[in-house]
């Protein structure tokens, strides 16, 4: 029987979304300058325009996350779908400039995808109706560009499944702590449906080592009821000891990212009117460098349609070719037959 870890190691998450810090870092660069050279050839502007950094593209991407947040907490989504649809905005903009396409407008894409990813149903129209000057068709637009943006990985693997079978164990294993259990199952549940969606904890990490960083910041002690020591009577202590470290580094360099961005930020600093304020400079210079053939999605997916359409009916010259070739033998076939006296052809000798 396989286990939990290889089960995940199949899973598309492990094989298409998990990258080491450098590797994340140069793709996201190697995005970056690709985003500024084809911007400039059609701005076509001397001098071209200041464009966007990759360190401010990452401080974007993370400020529309937590707008994401903040309107699926308005629509009343639940956690599951809420995470799913910040997910797919932060894979997206992994190989995507926000320069290229509107993040104001693949957030809400995101939102209705991830109600689909998850099998949760909300109609189209009273989703838009959410927001102002929004339409269906707005939502739709970017609907294909998100499922290319995103390998067409639907499949999302959070850590909200683990930290329940965790506090499970926990209960069973100390049944007279139940009061701080339930404290640090509240905390922790707080940690994952924030600072796990806001950081890249899921492009490095499993679901259950999330989630165990989260308990870590939460309660150190319960870790140690889940992972313990090994004894000094057991065999390969030794080995064990290794192991039991190098699973404790992970979590640990884990619980040093997700605390970057406590639960409390959300309103604490995202919140406030001088964080929103400190924003502006950086929304006010993505609207000087944005791509103009990209910026409006519905009208970007109509001009695709119609070149597929004209694609379609158009066809190339080969095809005519022998489409008349067949035509004029056809024809020549039926007049020969017309004009014999035996419309069946002669006898078979």
């Amino acid at each position: 029987m396989a286990t939990e870890d290889e089960r995940y190691r199949q899973s598309s998450q492990f094989r298409l979304w998990s990258y080491s810090p450098a590797g994340l870092k140069d793709l996201r660069q190697k995005t970056n300058a690709l985003a500024k050279q084809q911007i400039a050839a059609r701005l076509n502007a001397d001098p071209p325009p200041d464009f966007l950094t990759p360190d401010e593209e990452a401080r974007l991407v993370k400020f529309f996350t937590i707008e994401l947040i903040r309107a699926a907490q308005f629509c009343e989504l639940p956690t599951e779908i809420r995470s799913t649809a910040a997910i797919f905005l932060r894979r997206f903009y992994v190989t995507n400039s926000v320069m290229t396409y509107p993040p104001t407008e693949l957030l809400k894409t995101s939102l209705f995808f991830g109600c689909k990813a998850e099998g949760f149903y909300i109609r189209l129209a009273r989703l838009a109706d959410k927001f102002p000057n929004t339409t269906s068709e707005q939502i739709l637009a970017g609907e294909f560009l998100l499922c290319q943006g995103i390998r067409f990985a639907f499949d999302v693997r959070h850590p909200f499944r683990a930290l329940e079978g965790a506090i499970l164990e926990l209960r069973r294993k100390l049944p007279s702590d139940q009061n701080r259990i339930n404290t640090a199952h509240m905390r922790a549940r707080e940690i994952l449906k924030f600072s796990a969606l806001v950081t890249d904890v899921y492009f490095y990490y499993a679901p259950s080592q999330i989630m165990m960083a989260a308990l870590l910041i939460t309660d150190a002690g319960l870790v140690d009821t889940l992972i313990p020591l090994p004894e000094p009577s057991d065999e390969n202590v030794t080995a064990q000891t290794a192991l039991r470290n190098k699973i404790f580094a992970a979590l640990e360099a884990c619980q040093k990212m997700l605390e970057e961005e406590p639960p409390e930020r959300m309103t604490d600093y995202w919140g406030t009117p001088e964080t929103v304020k400190s924003m502006k400079p950086l929304r006010k210079k993505l609207q000087k460098c944005r791509d103009p053939d990209r910026a409006n999605l519905v009208a970007l997916q109509q001009a695709r349609r119609e070149q597929a359409s004209i694609k379609t009916k158009k066809p190339s010259a080969l095809t005519e070719g022998v489409l008349g070739t067949d035509a004029e033998s056809r024809d020549a076939k039926r007049r020969k037959l017309e004009a014999a006296d035996d419309v069946f052809g002669p006898a078979l000798g």
